[in-house]
């Protein structure tokens, strides 16, 4: 019998923060509650995506919470300013700080640690309470650094910063029991870095069926709606919709939709605006269900990422699949053959608003067949990506961890 265990979990992000990083800390986090582990998830007060700290977190420096079998212990951060690059970096810096002080002072006995990245910033306090507390640490990597900074042109890969991050980076994954990779692509990235073969695991996204999807119900208008529902920041590249958007301008029969927020979500909001593109509709941030309702009503959706993120699965396209709404999948790499084996809907070369507008047409001429596929697409994800079965099974491997 696996001893019952005191784990943290310090995350960047947590519920009610709308973003795929907060569902799958809070999934991993009751996975390891319902094996008997005390597990307390160490985040800040909310401010994703808007920038500003949710209402209901206004003024408190601290607070402690219960989310189901999890205990949530909150810090605020010192520094929180609006949804800008600078300003999220700001944010993340200091509550790395925050949580490092507290991690070094924590007198409570830790038997393990577990953080969650990007942001790499949290990786400082979890290192600092592995090293107070002699406890393994798991490192669960949503997305490769250095390596996605520089295959979006964010950072040279010779220059300061990318040196700087892989030297860290190096550190922290020789620190680790074990590196958790979500794609094969990022584990593959990752061992190429020397890392030993039995300490990496690979625990993919997925969707979490135990969340109420209501029956598909495509709209019985005239307008083919099409519908992009996330984070709105570079990795996504959303002036391709609206590019499309426009090309599409004279198609009174085709309508965008766009739900979501993020970095890029005001400036895109202006272009619509500005440029009078009477066929896009944005509608700001939902919660989860209605961004799941959405998907669900909708002809179609535009699941777009940038050409250099070749190792990265968007967790918005389990969502699509287990609603069963036909995908229309603008990237290269892994993800493109998740969705060839799913047969969810179609690929078009990224970047590129003409083929974006050709396969739109080629779903609204075809659409009862792609329904077809999006429809059987159900059982595949539900089959292979289901997000309990998936971290319970890491859960277990966390918790042999001595």
């Amino acid at each position: 019998m696996t001893p019952v265990k005191h784990i943290v979990i310090f995350s960047q992000f947590y519920d009610p923060e709308p973003c795929a990083a907060s569902n799958r800390v809070a999934s991993l986090a009751h996975s390891l509650g319902e094996k008997g582990h005390h597990v307390t998830v160490a985040t800040g007060m909310p401010v994703f995506p808007k920038g500003i700290v949710d209402a209901a977190y206004r003024g408190l420096r601290f607070c402690e919470e219960r989310d189901g079998n999890v205990t949530v212990v909150r810090r605020q951060a010192r520094n929180v300013a609006p949804n800008a690059l600078g300003g999220r970096f700001r944010n993340w810096i200091s509550l790395a700080t925050v949580w490092s002080w507290a991690a070094l002072f924590d007198r409570r006995r830790i038997e393990t640690v577990i953080v969650s990245s990007p942001p790499i910033t949290m990786a400082i306090p979890a290192l600092i309470a592995a090293w107070r507390h002699r406890a393994p640490l798991v490192v669960d990597v949503r997305d490769v650094f250095p390596d996605m900074g520089v295959r979006m042109g964010v950072w040279s890969s010779h220059g300061v910063i990318a040196r700087a991050l892989g030297g860290f980076v190096n550190f922290l994954y020789g620190r680790a029991a074990i590196i958790v990779a979500v794609t094969a692509s990022a584990r593959d990235a990752i061992l190429a870095r020397g890392v030993p073969v039995e300490r990496v695991v690979l625990a993919p996204n997925g969707f979490d069926f135990s969340q109420e999807i209501k029956p598909r119900r495509r709209s019985a208008g005239r307008v083919f709606d099409v519908v992009y529902a996330g984070n709105m920041g570079l990795a996504t590249g959303l002036d391709l919709i609206l590019d499309t958007a426009k090309l599409l301008s004279e198609h009174d029969d085709i309508q965008f939709t766009l739900a979501g927020g993020g970095v890029d979500a005001a400036r895109l909001s202006e272009r619509i605006a500005s440029e009078k593109l009477h066929n896009v509709r944005f509608v700001g941030v939902l919660s989860r269900p209605q961004s799941l309702d959405l998907l669900a009503h909708a002809d179609a959706t535009i699941v777009p990422l940038h050409p250099g993120l070749v190792d990265a699965i968007p967790s918005k396209m389990f969502d699509a699949l287990a609603v069963g709404c036909p995908m229309i999948l603008s990237a290269r790499g892994e993800s493109v053959q998740l969705l060839r084996a799913s047969g969810g809907g179609i690929h078009v070369e990224p970047n590129d608003p003409q083929a974006l507008v050709e396969g739109i047409l080629r779903m609204r001429q075809e659409r009862d067949l792609f329904e077809s596929g999006a429809v059987a697409s159900q059982a595949f994800v539900r089959t292979h990506f289901d997000r309990k079965h998936i971290m319970r099974g890491l859960a277990s491997a966390i918790g042999t961890l001595g």
